[in-house]
């Protein structure tokens, strides 16, 4: 009878088996795909700082800091490639975040989506996108010292003299951590923490004084931030709203997980607001005539694939495309009249994109240039240079002419005036912080010969010279002519004597072709090249590279 059983038993299994495969949906309902399409930028995050950051609790264990819930919120919108926060450490000055900058330490990776059990921190800077710092309360909490045991009724210890030092040495600090993050990585967007009031259960008469140690913090912050694209970002009056649930701990000035939840919120609602979350160049819309207008756009991603584009006016549908199309023309426009275009990507499922590529124009009115060139001397260089596709603007409307540019940098403006392209790896080990399509210029860069890097490396945050920018607009001609460049007349500059022939060739060249003039005859090639100057100078070249 067993043996029948077993002989039932393993007929009905294999039966099922047959139909489960015969007609797997009588047995499975088909996974509903929830994955929206997305235009956005992938996100690397980097965060600096002190306990905050770390994620020091009111019991001075290690949690999740408020970068940790960051990390959370741009996760849940797959947004984040990478976050990594072991670059910060309780009880970190901003002395310290700077000295580990100019030292260029490596430590442990904390964090996701990182390659590798350590980072240094200039790659890390040089690959993010987003950097948190907070620091500047360890600079001056050692001089307005607080009795734990009777914090409530004993008057906390000040020292007035070194507060005040303290406080400037942090605006000195902070000045020169912007300087170095940005000179690695001037396309980083910064956001800086402001600090609240960590003794709220202090007696109200000593209140008053606290509130001015605080304000001088954040003002010493907030101050070294003008003139840069980063953001302050206050926490103190939303942790005020709720100190016993956002500061439960007396005798411990360190957060809550929902204290930090609430400066992670801040942060995030100040990311909204101002991170570049798609890049200026996925949307183009180009006025034709005085009433049509041509849209081109890039394509989203989507995990199953994109099935349609939907063209907007305001909030009214004008149209929609399939997935492989990519461009819409718009007539019937009215002149002189301004008009917002925005493209949502839609896939099968019927998802749609939340966040999307929008260009407001107007019809019959030459489009406004970047406000910061308007009395720069290069002006109509870099105008010249924008519309043939060669450089382009920052995400926040300006050109920014004086800000230096690097040897990626320099590399990536000729590639793309050139539209060269290969299908080769660079050689170069120092490049794969970088996203792909840098990378593939930096390759299109060493293939024809413009660039040759040492010993492995290209080193491509570094600045670019007059020098150096010559020399690859020298190669630049040789390749693209086929035929090396010979000097037919010396430069008629007086400090390049000391540079090898090739070199000296090169601004001969500039000289000979009237690309560049110099100065009081001086060629000045130790100079940085700046944005406006290699509008200039790419320009110039144009004709003799074509």
């Amino acid at each position: 009878m067993k043996r029948v059983m077993k002989k039932l038993s393993l007929f009905f299994v294999l039966a099922l088996l047959v139909q489960l495969v015969a007609f797997p949906g009588l047995s499975f309902a088909a996974e509903k795909d929830t994955e929206a399409p997305t235009w956005a930028n992938p996100v690397n995050y980097l965060a600096l700082g002190d306990s905050l950051a770390t994620g020091v609790t009111p019991e001075n264990k290690l949690g999740n800091g408020y970068p940790d819930y960051i990390a959370e919120a741009l996760k849940s919108t797959n947004a984040l490639t990478t976050f990594n926060k072991g670059f910060t450490l309780p009880g970190y000055t901003t002395s310290d975040v700077l000295k580990d900058i100019q030292a260029n330490v490596t430590k442990p990776v904390v964090g996701t989506g990182n390659k590798g059990d350590s980072a240094e921190l200039h790659k890390s800077i040089a690959a993010a996108n987003i950097i948190t710092i907070s620091a500047g309360a360890n600079d001056i909490l050692p001089y307005f010292k607080v009795d734990a045991t009777n914090s409530a009724t004993e008057a906390p210890s000040v020292d007035l003299a070194k507060i005040t030092a303290a406080l400037k040495q942090v605006n000195v600090n902070y000045s020169q951590i912007l300087k170095a993050i940005y000179s690695i990585n001037p396309n980083v967007q910064v956001y800086v923490m402001g600090y609240y009031n960590p003794f709220p259960h202090l007696d109200k008469k000593y209140q008053v004084q606290i509130a001015q140690l605080m304000g001088g913090l954040n003002g010493a912050i907030q101050s070294s931030l003008a003139g840069t694209t980063g953001h302050f970002v206050p926490t103190a009056e939303k942790i005020a709203e709720n100190y016993p649930a956002n500061l439960p701990n007396n005798q411990n000035i360190h957060l809550s997980e929902a204290g930090y939840k609430v400066v992670a919120d801040l942060f995030h609602q100040k990311l909204v607001e101002t991170f570049p979350w798609i890049s200026k160049d996925v949307l183009n819309v180009a006025v034709s005539n005085k009433t049509t207008a041509t849209l081109t756009w890039k394509t989203a991603s989507d995990n199953t694939g994109i099935t349609g584009y939907a063209i907007y006016i305001g909030k009214e549908k004008v149209g929609q495309v399939t997935g492989d199309t990519h461009t819409y023309k718009m007539e019937g426009l009215e002149e002189n009249k301004a008009y917002t275009f925005t493209v949502i990507a839609l896939d099968a499922a019927g998802n749609t994109s939340t966040v999307n590529p929008s260009s407001t124009i107007t019809t019959g009115v030459t489009p406004k240039a970047f406000p910061d060139i308007q009395q720069h001397w290069a002006k109509d260089y870099i105008t010249q240079a924008v519309a043939a596709g060669i450089v382009k603007g920052y995400p926040d409307g300006t050109f920014k002419p004086e800000n230096k540019i690097t040897r990626a940098q320099a590399a990536s403006i000729i590639v793309n005036a050139l539209k060269l392209k290969t299908d080769k790896a660079a050689p170069f080990k120092d490049i794969d912080i970088f996203a792909a399509e840098t990378q593939a210029e930096i390759a299109a860069a060493y293939q024809y010969g413009i660039i040759k890097g040492s010993n492995g490396k290209f080193r491509p945050t570094e600045y670019v010279t007059r020098a150096q920018l010559a020399l690859m607009l020298k190669r630049t001609v040789e390749s693209v002519t086929g035929n090396p460049y010979t000097a037919a007349i010396p430069a008629p500059f007086t400090d390049i004597t000391h540079y090898d022939d090739e070199t000296k060739a090169a601004i001969s060249m500039l000289a000979t072709f009237k690309i560049v003039n110099g100065s009081e005859g001086k060629f000045m090639p130790e100079d940085t090249a700046k944005r406006g100057q290699a509008a200039k100078i790419l320009m110039n070249s144009l004709t003799y590279l074509k």
